[in-house]
């Protein structure tokens, strides 16, 4: 019998059970910690953590269009722009996102939500134009229209424009502000829509779920949670996590780095075909790692030889709604994440695997730490001149663009490149089929239009001359930044 054991046994019966009521106010006062509450009726909420990030980039650059975003879908049929419109409209009658502005009346910005609020469905009829001339047109739409600026403190945070391509083909661009929307309420604002518009034609009130919280009440919760000791434990934990990481990861550019970061960015196209993707969905599988892990180790070992150096990290956007309440919500939730790469010598592609898998998920065991507090307990050596902590961003998503479901409507989503790179390198991809497919974002200042990917949407990240072997150590062998796409000439100055 342990020590501990022996203590309770020779406790009397009144004593065992002050102590067992002890324990249960102790239980039900953590679990109150991690309840989401709603707010007061009139209280006014905080931003979130995300939300205070680019609320300071705005303030620094006022209207700046970098964290601007675009859904762009195509329809194909008979497509009632007069029922559509309201179906936004009805979530005025229900807050449940997308409808509120900031305010700064005092020291800590906060979120306003409206009452009552008025959105335009804006539409361009391209019917006019020569067949030669509309697709340029709508290309310079998909560009332009999204890029338009936000006055954080006056507009709402998310706009609409139908673009008329023909009598039954429309194009719907959902533009928005990250502020107000992450990837995940995409996919809940796209829902929303198609039931209100499928049930206007049915003439039946939308079945839309009531929603537990709103986004102000976890704005609030996430801030109280983060008292003292848990700010110190993940502090001491990231400190550890990324003590000696280089502050620039050496990357194959084209150009000098510029003094002061810029943002203009292009993209090349990717596609990973079944003789890659497989091997390396079977690796993951065996190793009880994700796809993500399995790709992120391909793109460590595109970085050495061209870097120079094993030891770097990478950016990764979590979408942070481990909590059931949160899945309809719309806002923006994602958190940035640092994941650490330090490959051991002599390791085996299998243990590499593992050492990725277990690297990311000590990050998100950490995750409640906001981004710029682990910039801020790291204190890394800062320039104006690029990301801190890491300038490579990677996502593998799960799920397929955002789409509506529309009745005798034909949806697709269409690419919308609005020519933004907020960091130097940034890979998406998602599952296609056997494949993946997805895009790599590269900031023209340091990289030549047409380097980062050339001649063929393959060639931009495959090694289009010979298949991965993935059980086979080879750095040579790795398909994304193959040197005959992506230029390891020595850096030179524009112009």
């Amino acid at each position: 019998m342990s020590d501990r054991a022996e203590r309770l046994a020779r406790l009397s019966p009144e004593k065992r059970a002050l102590l067992e009521r002890a324990l249960l106010a102790r239980r039900e006062a953590t679990l109150d910690r991690e309840r989401i509450r709603r707010r007061a009726p009139g209280e006014a909420a905080p931003l979130s953590f995300p939300q205070q990030r680019l609320w300071f980039f705005d303030r620094m650059a006022p209207g700046d269009p970098t964290y601007n975003a675009v859904v762009a879908i195509a329809l194909r049929g008979p497509l009632d722009i007069d029922r559509l419109h309201p179906c936004v409209h009805h979530r005025r009658r229900s807050p449940r996102g997308g409808a509120h502005r900031l305010s700064r009346p005092r020291r800590d910005p906060y979120q306003h939500v409206l009452d009552d609020w008025e959105l335009a469905l804006d539409v361009v009829d391209l019917r006019a134009c020569p067949d030669a001339e509309r697709a340029g047109k709508l290309a310079a739409i998909l560009r332009d229209a999204p890029r338009a600026p936000y006055d954080l403190r006056a507009d709402l945070m998310l706009r609409l424009l139908v673009v008329r391509t023909g009598d039954d083909e429309h194009v719907l661009l959902i533009m928005e502000h990250h502020i107000a929307f992450d990837g995940w309420s995409d996919d809940v604002l796209c829902a929303e829509v198609s039931e209100c518009y499928r049930a206007l034609g049915d003439d039946r009130i939308p079945q839309l779920a009531e929603l537990p919280v709103q986004y102000g009440d976890f704005a609030a919760w996430q801030q109280s949670r983060l008292d003292e000791d848990r700010t110190a434990s993940l502090r001491s934990f990231w400190t550890g996590y990324l003590a000696g990481t280089p502050a620039l990861t050496a990357l194959p550019i084209d150009f000098e780095r510029p003094q002061r970061q810029t943002f203009v960015g292009a993209r090349a196209y990717v596609e990973v075909g079944p003789e890659v993707n497989e091997p390396i969905a079977a690796l993951c599988r065996s190793e009880s790692a994700t796809p993500f892990h399995g790709v992120a180790r391909r793109v460590r070992r595109a970085l050495v030889p061209v870097g120079g150096t094993a030891r770097h990290q990478r950016g990764h956007a979590d979408r942070h709604r481990g909590r059931v309440e949160l899945e309809p919500l719309i806002g923006f939730f994602s958190n940035t994440l640092v994941v650490r790469c330090r490959p051991e010598p002599g390791q085996n592609l299998r243990e590499l695997v593992r050492a990725t898998r277990d690297s990311a998920l000590a990050a998100y065991d950490h995750q409640d730490l906001p981004f710029d507090k682990i910039v801020e307990a790291v204190a890394p050596i800062r320039s104006p001149a690029h990301n801190p902590l890491f300038q490579v961003n990677f996502r593998v998503t799960s799920g397929t663009p955002a789409v509506l479901d529309l009745p005798g409507v034909d949806a697709r989503p269409v690419d919308a490149d609005i020519g933004f790179a907020r960091f130097d390198l940034a890979l998406e991809l998602q599952p296609t089929g056997a494949g993946l497919g997805g895009y790599l974002e590269y900031n023209v200042a340091l990289f030549e239009p047409g380097t980062a990917g050339r001649s063929s949407p393959r060639s931009a990240c495959c090694s289009a001359t010979r298949s991965v072997d993935l059980m086979h150590r080879s750095a040579t062998s790795s398909w994304l930044f193959p040197t005959s796409t992506v230029g390891i000439r020595g850096a030179r100055r524009r112009g």
